[in-house]
């Protein structure tokens, strides 16, 4: 697995290694005997076949079904002293168990559930869909050794699959083991998986060729989106290049203009529970949107902006119909889009970040 190398531990810094077969036979002894822990402190009672090991033996990263537990709570040890005294925060914890309980789930139609809840499948906007997601391969370097998904989900759209054609392997990471399953089912030998934190990336710096993030750094803890930024900057090899698809949601002002009807009454809703003095409740995932303006001020380095999608999925479901010329429609606003991708990404509800080193 010549991909071990690029790989660190997430706790030192170090270097890993694969588990040599006495490693693993005397690490099965301390599972039976209950002398075997997960950092987070629980008791790990499932034998080993395979995994890593960092050079200096203090943590063990197992990897079960061909997906590599790079997550910190989840290196095994075998002092109680390397247990974590803080472990996964409860926001993370509420996206992790949405995707692992229900988000990469599959229904009859073949359709997973996060699609099922948070984006548009009718056939009206299909086209218009595909051409977005088609976007993003032009913002890439044609072809590479390594290219890195963050956070790749099931790789829920086959359109998904461009992105990595002409890479050598395509590496995916993931806080659902869900999420990874599915995308090791579809990637084979080509898919690296990874579970593992994105504000605390297992790679070592420079090592990937291109990178893709889709519509997920507005789920990670408000202050904790530039860390993982910066993490996906440092991991680019130099001459790489990579994609965010970022969500402005209340900083879109066409956004908030066409559906100030429904935008409205959500804040309210929203409102509602923290002037009673109540938590909100039946919330599925973590969200914060933070305006193009945060990131101007506060990244580091260079980016610039595009447009992935101007319109959101209530957007279209409550003006994008068939007979209300629907297609016709989405075709104008792709050609506009494509006339002046930096406006439209700043107005517009999803922009594109591109970063090249």
């Amino acid at each position: 697995m010549e991909w071990i190398a690029i790989l660190k531990c997430p706790f030192t810094g170090n270097d890993l290694r694969q588990l040599t077969a006495a490693e693993i036979e005397g690490l099965n002894g301390k599972i039976s005997r209950g002398e075997l822990w997960q950092a987070d402190g629980k008791p790990f009672t499932t034998p080993l076949s395979t995994g890593l090991i960092s050079v200096k033996g203090d943590y063990i990263y197992p990897i079960i079904n061909g997906i590599v537990l790079l997550l910190k709570d989840l290196a095994l040890v075998d002092s109680k002293a390397n247990i974590m005294k803080d472990t996964i925060s409860a926001d993370k914890q509420l996206v992790k168990d949405f995707y692992d309980e229900k988000g990469w789930f599959a229904n009859e139609k073949g359709d997973y559930e996060d699609a099922v809840i948070f984006e548009d499948l009718r056939d009206v906007t299909k086209d218009y869909i595909k051409k977005c997601h088609d976007r993003v391969s032009r913002y890439l370097n044609p072809s590479g050794t390594y290219m890195l998904d963050a956070a790749s989900g099931a790789l829920q759209f086959p359109d998904y699959l461009q992105y990595s054609a002409n890479y050598k392997y395509r590496i995916c990471v993931d806080f659902s083991f869900q999420a990874l399953s599915e995308a090791k089912r579809k990637l084979g030998d080509k898919g690296i998986c990874v579970l593992c934190d994105m504000t605390n990336m297992p790679f070592k710096d420079g090592m990937i060729d291109g990178f893709v993030s889709l519509n997920t750094i507005y789920h990670i803890p408000k202050d904790e989106q530039l860390t993982a930024m910066k993490e996906l900057y440092r991991v680019l090899a130099k001459g790489g290049k990579g994609v965010i698809v970022y969500e402005w949601f209340k900083h879109s002002p066409w956004m908030n203009f066409w559906l100030v009807r429904s935008r409205g009454m959500m804040f309210i809703k929203n409102r509602l529970p923290k002037l009673s003095g109540k938590g909100a409740s039946g919330k599925l995932l973590y969200f914060h949107a933070h305006p193009y303006q945060y990131f101007k001020d506060n990244l580091s380095f260079p980016f610039q902006l595009r447009v992935w999608r101007t319109v959101n999925v209530p957007f279209m479901k409550a003006y994008i119909h068939k007979v209300l010329f629907g297609k016709q429609i989405l075709n104008w606003l792709y050609k506009k889009e494509e006339a002046n991708p930096e406006k439209y990404g700043l107005k517009g509800e999803y922009p594109i970040l591109l970063f090249e080193k």
